[in-house]
């Protein structure tokens, strides 16, 4: 590393340059999170007695948010009209408490009241008892039928953002009003305090004034009394999502060098894509679109069913609708929760972008937040292919990062005619049995016959340490110690499912193992056994790929390892995507994959 090298926007990796665009109320949640109480006992209605780690055994106990999900309890409040969903993200459980009946109309936007719990989320319990808790918030939802509320639950403050991302990904899931959202503020008035006691907490009006009496634009809401306070268009963050997952700690191993990126080309190329989270905060913006024109591509915003999905198409392809242009379908956050996700979707993505700017394809970026709202894509690609005739219906591809990747894959194994190829970028590289991607041996055999071309792509610092899979996985920092495929057995069974799934010829523990000596640094590197295989250096960093030969003796199984990479797509990842994507096309008649 030169730690000389430097390039404009390098400023953009620092922090302080981001702080005003940091949630206003950030401040506010987290002293809400030093100060809430709550009582540490047990549940005090226990199924059959069982604690803890017993109530694993339970049929209705989920292990992605060790919650305990009591049927009698859920269903006595769906015969009050309040819809139940529990989940979890960055180290909360969050719950939604929401009128049945307004999931028939995603039209109607219902008042949205946020509350910021404390409870010990490690007790499988703690849904239950966050639901006795606020009873009386929830006897408002099922009398009304007029509010919806989200309880983000922890056990400890809240010193990150993620509650930013959290509320993005509930008011997918029911029509909350991001024009008319509060946060409970009643934590700071049991304690005594007021609004305008908070160290650094300031309030501003929509045009960005500062309110000197905040506390006077507190209101008594519902039958419950909720003192409340108006944070819409105040909760969002307006940060560069790259800049968050490759600077901070929860998003990389502990061997991780950040400098390196920084003062690389890499780092430099990301930056150029954070410039747009920068400059502009909407994509409907004149100056955004003049951005992408200057650049050779129409960028146009679509709307379906009231989900939001996006295109980037060439210029020239206009000019020329008889020549067909493949299509990636990119599943990121475009949605209406925060009009900054667009942004930066084109930012996480801009690789993607630059090439559809250089006419070699269009863009389709959308997604929702679970399998079956992702099935709105496959409306979304008719009707794309009515507005944008050049659309080669044989080569469309999808891609997305993290969970987004795990949808991606699950669309096209429900849609195989629709989708010739597959990116999915920070994923492991095997299977394992997960609620995000469940693995049952039927789905497994499933996809052993579906042929689907794939790839993944993903960081050496990934914080679940992916490779190689040769050998247990070292250097976790403390948060990520107990996260599933960790050691060699497990990481080598994960591989045999996606060998299996994939079609491919089964590799033995000791075939996995051996790829330690091999002579080929990308094979021992990754310690995946394969076929074909090449280091390259690209943007100051060694890449690593192999593909792996299935049984009809064709590459359509591909695994990518960038050194010295956290959890984050980068631009090379991308382009080394694209080479493997184009070499594929599904043939309309018969189904079948057809090598280009």
């Amino acid at each position: 590393m030169n730690k000389y090298y430097t390039y404009e926007h390098i400023d953009l990796w620092d922090e302080a340059v981001w702080k005003d665009r940091i949630s206003q109320v950030h401040g506010l949640v987290q002293w809400i999170g030093e100060h809430d109480t709550y009582e540490k006992a047990d549940y005090t209605r226990p199924v059959n007695g069982l604690f803890g780690d017993e109530c694993r055994s339970l049929d209705y106990y989920s292990l992605k948010t060790n919650s305990v999900n009591i049927p009698e309890v859920i269903e006595e409040w769906r015969e009050r009209g309040v819809f139940y969903d529990c989940r979890s993200q960055g180290g909360f459980g969050w719950i939604i408490m929401a009128p049945l009946k307004c999931l028939d109309d995603y039209g109607r936007k219902l008042p949205t009241i946020l509350v910021m719990a404390q409870d010990d989320i490690t007790d499988p319990y703690w849904a239950m008892k966050t639901l006795d808790r606020y009873r009386d918030y929830n006897d408002m939802v099922a009398e009304s039928q007029e509010v919806i509320f989200f309880y983000l639950v922890k056990n400890v403050p809240v010193y990150d953002r993620v509650f930013v991302n959290i509320l993005q990904e509930a008011f997918v899931f029911v029509p909350g009003d991001v024009k008319e959202l509060y946060l409970d503020v009643s934590t700071v008035y049991k304690s005594g305090h007021k609004l305008a006691d908070l160290p650094g907490f300031v309030y501003k009006d929509r045009q960005g004034g500062n309110i000197d009496d905040p506390d006077g634009q507190v209101k008594i809401y519902g039958s419950a009394g909720i003192p409340v306070l108006d944070i819409t268009g105040r909760w969002e963050n307006r940060c560069s999502l790259s800049r968050d997952q490759v600077a901070k700690g929860n998003w990389s191993s502990g061997d991780y060098d950040l400098e390196r990126v920084i003062h690389s080309e890499t780092g430099r190329r990301i930056a150029e894509g954070m410039v747009l989270e920068y400059e502009f905060d909407t994509v409907y913006d004149p100056g955004f679109l003049e951005y992408w024109e200057k650049r050779g591509l129409k960028y146009v915003n679509h709307e379906l069913k009231q989900r939001r999905w996006k295109a980037a198409v060439p210029l020239d392809a206009f000019d020329n609708p008889d020549k067909k242009l493949p299509v990636i379908c990119v599943l990121q956050e475009v949605n209406h929760a925060n009009e900054h996700l667009a942004v930066t979707e084109a930012s996480y993505f801009y690789e993607y972008f630059r090439i559809a700017s250089q006419g070699e394809c269009i863009l389709i970026n959308f997604v929702l937040e679970d399998h079956e709202g992702n099935e709105l894509l496959a409306e979304i690609i008719e009707e794309a292919s009515r507005l944008y005739p050049m659309m080669d219906r044989s080569r469309i591809y999808l891609a997305g990062h993290s969970h987004n990747g795990y949808y991606s894959l699950e669309f096209a194994v429900r849609h195989p005619d629709l989708i010739a190829a597959v990116a999915t970028f920070g994923d492991l590289p095997g299977f394992f049995n997960s609620e995000l991607f469940p693995t049952p041996d039927e789905k497994i055999e499933r996809m052993s016959r579906l042929d689907i071309p794939v790839i993944n792509l993903a960081g050496c610092c990934e914080p679940r340490k992916h490779f190689p899979l040769h050998s247990d996985g070292t250097d976790y920092r403390e948060a990520h110690k107990k996260l599933p495929v960790s050691t060699f057995e497990d990481r080598a069974a994960s591989w045999q499912l996606r060998l299996k799934a994939s079609n491919c010829p089964m590799k033995s523990l000791e075939d996995i193992r051996a790829t330690r000596e091999s002579p080929e640094k990308a094979i021992r590197m990754l310690g995946v056994p394969g076929e074909w295989s090449e280091t390259q250096w690209r943007d100051g960093f060694e890449v690593y790929i192999v593909k792996v030969k299935n049984n009809q003796g064709k590459f359509h199984l591909c695994m990518v390892g960038e050194e010295n990479m956290p959890h984050n797509t980068t631009p090379v990842q991308q382009e080394v995507s694209w080479s493997f994507l184009r070499g594929f096309a599904r043939d309309q008649e018969t189904g079948k994959i057809i090598e280009l």
